[in-house]
This record gives structure tokens, sequence and C-alpha cells, in this order.
């Protein structure tokens, strides 16, 4: 016998039954949550290779457009030829960079951690004379030993301990190590990538078009530009940002005397590449070091690293990067704190392109909703 419901009988068992699905298909998801993260890890884990890959092509693109364009403008070669030409002249320069950043600044930089952990006792018995010419009686002088050895120990952790930074260091250095082989996959991935670029995209392109048709295909290959730009203008931009900021830092710390200028100067380089909280992340261990060190010296890098970073926000940072966002101070925060605390550093650094991405992508759909079909384009960099 054939049951006939009215239109709104079979809204409600719709509903009912999409309800369902959803509540067993989450009960199932809490339920096995560790053996599908596990298995999600192993892709990834097997992915990682061409996840590099991926962002090493992104990252030397426009360095191979530079060298094909320019630099070989005026050689007589085919353009296949050209293309692999300076696809390989990308890679050397690449990691010639690299050699130099290891070979020059980081002999600097062991040298001076182990001079500052040599020196960490010390130090803390200088802070303890220091502490001891003041008359502290009674309950006092008990919590100032107690805040003293608390500190002691902590220091003490951090640079030998378990958890400490020497620990901390072998154990990257042994990740790093073992990850030595999927770089290098990884750089062949980018060599590939950056030969048949546009066959690559092509390829992508003409799978979405015969899946989900032309309007799909159209906003995909958007998509993948606005991301490249993004990441381009981003990445680039703040990276010679950050190096130049390393640098002055390095001179003027070297100048005024600043203990472990290569190591401080390095930390703000690095940090610099987080927008708005990296100068924080970076100066606040500076100062605590030097504050342990030399006080004086640490009022002057205070002095100095707020001088340095308002030249940095309005001066320099948007001479080298511009408006190439274009994304509001509110969602830059944004992205920075939950990028940062839904994958730690790199997170942080990459919250913002990727949410730039995003913001440019919701502001297409509101136009679109609103009427204006027409997509709108990033900001373009100030020249």
């Amino acid at each position: 016998m054939n049951t006939k419901f009215d239109g709104k009988t079979r809204d409600y068992i719709r509903i009912l039954s999409i309800s369902g699905i959803i509540i067993v298909s989450v009960a199932f998801l809490f339920q096995y949550i560790g053996p599908i993260m596990g298995f999600f890890g192993k892709i990834f884990n097997a992915l990682t290779p061409f996840f590099i890959g991926f962002f090493l092509a992104l990252i030397l693109v426009p360095l191979r457009r530079i060298v094909e364009k320019r630099w070989l403008k005026d050689v007589n070669l085919k353009e296949k030829s050209k293309r692999k030409l300076s696809v390989a002249i990308s890679v050397v320069i690449f990691f010639l960079v690299i050699a130099v950043f290891f070979m020059i600044l980081i002999p600097q930089l062991v040298a001076s951690a182990n001079t500052l952990i040599a020196s960490m006792d010390g130090y803390m018995k200088v802070v303890e004379q220091f502490i001891s010419q003041f008359d502290f009686e009674g309950d006092l002088g008990r919590i100032v030993q107690r805040v003293l050895q608390s500190l002691e120990q902590a220091v003490t952790n951090w640079t030998t301990g378990q958890s400490g930074i020497i620990p901390r260091i072998v154990d990257y250095s042994v990740s790093f190590v073992s990850s030595i082989f999927n770089f290098f996959i990884g750089v062949i991935i980018a060599i590939y990538l950056m030969i048949d670029q546009e066959k690559f995209r092509n390829q992508v392109y003409r799978v979405i078009l015969a899946l989900f048709g032309t309007s799909a295909a159209k906003r995909a290959r958007y998509v993948g530009k606005l991301s490249e730009k993004m990441f381009n203008s981003f990445v680039f931009g703040k990276a010679l940002d950050s190096f130049v900021i390393g640098i002055i830092c390095w001179i003027c710390t070297t100048i005024l005397r600043i203990p472990y200028a290569p190591l401080i100067s390095f930390v703000i380089g690095i940090t610099n590449m987080i927008p708005v909280f990296g100068p924080f992340i970076g100066a606040i261990p500076s100062i605590f070091i030097l504050l342990i060190i030399n006080p004086t010296k640490a009022l002057v890098f205070l002095v100095f690293i707020v001088i340095l970073q308002q030249i940095d926000g309005n001066i320099l940072g948007p001479y080298i990067l511009g408006d190439s966002l274009g994304l509001p101070a509110i969602w830059i925060m944004f992205a920075i704190i939950v990028g940062g605390k839904l994958f730690g550093v790199l997170g942080m650094f990459l919250g913002v392109p990727v949410f730039s991405v995003i913001y440019y992508l919701a502001k297409d759909a509101l136009h679109e909703r609103l009427g204006e079909p027409n997509l709108i384009e990033p900001p373009k960099k100030t020249e």
C-alpha cells in the first residue's frame, strides 16, 4: 500500500532524517576521533613533500619570472630551454642564500648561545648580590628569597633542563635532519611545478571545468591567482622587511655595545615576520636576558627597539609592503590569534595571507549578493 504525504509532512521527514544522519555522524566522529585523526595524520605525512614542493614553488615563482623575463630576456634560447634555465638559476640562488645563512650567521648564533648559557650562573649570582644589598626582613625577605630561587630554577630549566632550550634545540635539530629527505623531494617537485606551471594550471582548470562547470572553473582560477598574489606579496615583502630590520638591529646593537648582538638581532629579525605581535615576541626574551646581564643595557635596548619598530611600522614596512594585503588591522589580529592557536608560530605567520584570501572571497560574495557580480581586484602594491 502506497502512503502519500503532503508537502509539510515530507519536509518534516526530510528534516528529521538529515538531523538523525548528522547526530549519528557526530557521535561516530567523537567515538573514533583518535583513529580518524591518526589516519589523516598519516595521509598528511605522506603528502608532506608535495606541500613543501608547492610552498617552495610559490616562493620561487616570482624569482623565476624575474630571471626569465629580465635577466634572460635577450638570450637566444627556445622558450622551453629558457624556462628550464631560469628555474635552475632560481634554485641555485635559493640554495646559495641558505648556504650563506648557515656559513655566516649560525656560528655566531651558536657562539652567543654557548656564552650566554655558560655565563648564566654568574649572572644569577650578580642579581642575588644586588638584591642582598637591600635590607629585606621578615616575610618580605622570605618572599624575595623564594622569588630569586624560583627565577634561578626557571632559568636553569630553560637553559639546561629537560624542557629547556638546549634539549629543544636538539629535538628540533633531530626533526630537521629527519626532514631533509622530504625537503629535497619537495625541491624536485617544486622544480617540476615551476617548469610546467601553465600545464599543471590548465590541467586543474580542465578537471574543475569537466566536473563542476564553467562558473566553478572561473572561480577556481580567480582563487588561485588571488592566493598566489597574496602569498607572494606578503612572504616576499615581509621577508625582505624582516631581513632589513635584522641587519639594522645588528648594526645598531653592535654600536651600542649590547651583549649578544647577533643572537638578539636574529631573534628580532625572525619574529618580525609575524605581523603586529612579532616585535613584542622577539623583544621580550631579549630584554629579559639583558636585564639579568646589565639592566642599563636592557633599558637602552628597550628604547632602541621602540624606535626601530616605529621606523618599521611607519616608514620601512609601508615602503616595502605597501598595501599588498589591504586587510583591516582588526582582521590581521584575528588571523594571527586564530592561526597561532590552531597551528602555532607557523599559523601566526601564514594565517594573515590565508585569511586575506578568505576576506576577499567573502567580499566578492557580498558584492554578488548585493547585485554587483564583478569580482573585485585585491589592492596592488604601491611603488
